[in-house]
């Protein structure tokens, strides 16, 4: 008996919540047509048009980030891969010599692996003979069979694979601003001086002579200016290839680098394995800082926004003032009324959001288009002041004039999860700014304000 009506007052607590749930969804409905009427109601009010410009002005920001944000993706991007294709690698696996064949046979058979290239790597002098200009190379010594199956690498430095075979057949592939530096063309000698330290014998010097045999130029300084590529059957030396080999792994999936890691870590003839997050952890960590601090930087944007919403809300709430305690004499809670205003924000935040990132991710993919043919117009109308006399030459108004800047465009990529964040913020602002602007009237009696209207 006891069981039964437990059984029966859980049931009916079960009910009662169901209940409470329905009238609330139910009580929800007309409020949040108040809050549509208010806003885009046919009569034109300063409370419509306060809160379509506060949306205006949300949208606007939302742009602002987007683009500015993809941007700055587009940047990293391009630098990260042509990193990570050239030199990081997503895997640098180090090993003993007698072990690289076994290694390497292990490493192409797994499924996660898209390409592996054998490499040693140093620092080395270099200067030009004939004019005596030196520069300080990061070499690496590749077979011209291995650099040019890894169509990855050729693409990163812009050449083919036929171009790099045969430039380390025959000599030195240089970056394009290394043979500025040094002053040198194809042709040209070149001779590359290091030391290595031997167990035995100590610190030993050497010096390799190789003739340029070809430039790449990748479209990062960094690169260009730092990077050379040698045969090591041809260039090499004992003192470097007699050191331990570096396995340069390329995955098909990057983000997937720490659990092959974790694999390679305990095989025999494995020194060290680091992953491309591990290599460049310095060179990663400043740029999610300085995209942290540009998101919140531009996110002031919303700020402002959200104080003039607060402000014009707080007016309009206190013309407003009559039909709110009209709805309080006939029953409404100030928490209704609350709510209201809260449905208020969320129209205004999710429209202003919707209109940011409708206009936001077009401008973002096509922002080089857009700025090229504004510069283009500026320079046609400068050009017609020439001919009038008025206007000695038109001047150079490119963004990233090749005389200043090494690159050429602006690079774009958007990214889902900026866009999500970005929209949050949009929404969230100015229901709080609304809710805040609301909390004066809640002290307020509908009797003094109907007895004074």
């Amino acid at each position: 008996m006891t069981k039964t009506a437990g059984c029966d007052e859980t049931r009916d607590q079960a009910a009662l919540v169901r209940e409470n749930q329905r009238r609330a969804k139910t009580k929800c409905i007309p409020l949040l047509s108040i809050a549509v009427r208010w806003l885009l109601g046919p009569r034109k009010t300063s409370h419509r048009s306060g809160m379509r410009f506060g949306a205006i002005g949300i949208a606007a920001g939302i742009v602002a980030l987007i683009v500015v944000m993809s941007v700055m993706n587009g940047l990293q991007r391009q630098y990260i891969d042509s990193l990570l294709e050239t030199t990081s690698f997503h895997l640098r696996v180090i090993v003993d010599s007698a072990h690289v064949a076994a290694i390497t046979r292990t490493l192409e058979s797994n499924d996660l692996v898209r390409s592996v290239t054998p490499f040693h790597e140093t620092n080395l002098l270099v200067n030009a003979d004939s004019l005596g200009k030196q520069a300080v190379l990061r070499v690496m010594w590749i077979t011209p069979q291995d650099a040019s199956r890894d169509t990855g690498f050729c693409g990163a430095l812009r050449v083919s694979a036929a171009y790099v075979l045969k430039s380390l057949e025959s000599g030195i592939l240089i970056g394009a601003e290394a043979a500025r530096i040094l002053r040198v063309s194809d042709g040209s000698p070149l001779t590359l001086r290091g030391a290595a330290v031997h167990p035995d014998e100590g610190i030993q010097q050497y010096s390799i002579e190789a003739p340029v045999s070809g430039l790449f130029k990748s479209g990062y300084y960094e690169l260009d200016a730092g990077l050379a590529v040698l045969d090591p059957s041809r260039f090499g030396r004992r003192e470097i290839l007699g050191q331990s080999l570096t396995l340069g792994v390329k995955l098909k999936n990057p983000n997937r680098s720490a659990e092959l890691a974790s694999e390679l870590a305990h095989k025999e003839g494995i020194q060290r394995v680091e992953s491309w997050n591990e290599y460049n952890r310095s060179f990663f960590s400043a740029l999610r800082t300085e995209k942290i601090v540009m998101f919140f930087l531009v996110s002031i944007i919303f700020a402002v926004v959200a104080i003039n919403i607060h402000y014009s809300m707080r007016r309009n709430i206190a013309r407003k003032a009559r039909d709110l305690a009209i709805l309080s004499a006939f029953g409404a809670s100030k928490t209704s009324i609350s709510t209201i205003f809260t449905f208020e924000g969320l129209l205004m935040g999710t429209f202003g959001a919707l209109l940011g990132i409708g206009i936001g991710i077009p401008v973002a993919r096509h922002v080089d288009t857009i700025i090229n043919a504004a510069i283009g117009a500026l320079e046609w109308l400068l050009s017609l002041v020439q001919r009038a006399g008025l206007l000695a030459r038109v001047p150079d108004l490119r963004i990233f004039s090749p005389s200043v800047f090494y690159i050429d465009g602006i690079p774009s990529h958007i990214m889902s999860s900026d866009i999500a964040i970005i929209a949050i913020f949009a929404i969230v602002f100015p229901v709080l700014a609304v809710r805040l602007a609301y909390r004066r009237y809640r002290t307020a009696s509908p009797l003094e304000v109907l007895r004074s209207e």
